[in-house]
């Protein structure tokens, strides 16, 4: 597991619950290079997808032959399970790319809570879920974001009722 892995939350114990496929472009399966020329853009469509319900994220990683970092681009998703994101040819050389999918634990929960009737007997432990993600998110992050983080996972695993705290 790479650092890289860690920092988007990825199991350490070797299961992988997102396939990615149909990378494109790609010629050969990556045995020959694609070609662009300076100022235009690459644009990469994947198949990404879980087993079961939960909400995948997907980034498109790349970066300039020789560079130590890796630039990320979020990929938007166009339906059917397939992603999109492009980025730009700056200057002539080669290039590399790849996709890193992973399951987005947050936007998992936020669609199960919304699916949720407020009837639902079971919704205080749904907020006690929520609350605990938002806590981890906030000892992750820093400054303001840290501050609002912490106080909105103290507003929905409060004492408040249910809807204003579901709110």
């Amino acid at each position: 597991m790479t650092p890289d892995d860690a920092a988007h939350g990825l199991p350490d114990d070797g299961r992988v619950r997102v396939v990615i496929e149909n990378l494109a472009p790609e010629i050969d399966a990556g045995r020959f290079e694609i070609k662009r020329t300076v100022g235009e853009t690459v644009t990469v469509e994947v198949d990404a997808f879980v087993d079961g319900h939960d909400r995948v994220a997907c980034v498109l990683r790349h970066r300039a032959d020789g560079a130590a970092e890796w630039q990320e681009t979020r990929m938007s998703a166009l339906g059917n399970d397939r992603w999109r994101a492009s980025f730009a040819v700056p200057a002539p050389g080669r290039y590399h790319y790849t996709v890193q999918a992973w399951v987005d634990a947050f936007a998992s929960w936020r669609h199960d809570l919304e699916r949720r009737p407020a009837a639902d007997p079971d919704l205080p432990a749904a907020l006690a879920l929520g609350a605990t993600l938002i806590k981890a998110a906030a000892q992750r992050a820093r400054g303001a974001a840290a501050q609002t983080l912490a106080a909105a996972a103290a507003q929905i695993g409060g004492s408040g009722s249910v809807v204003e705290r579901r709110a």
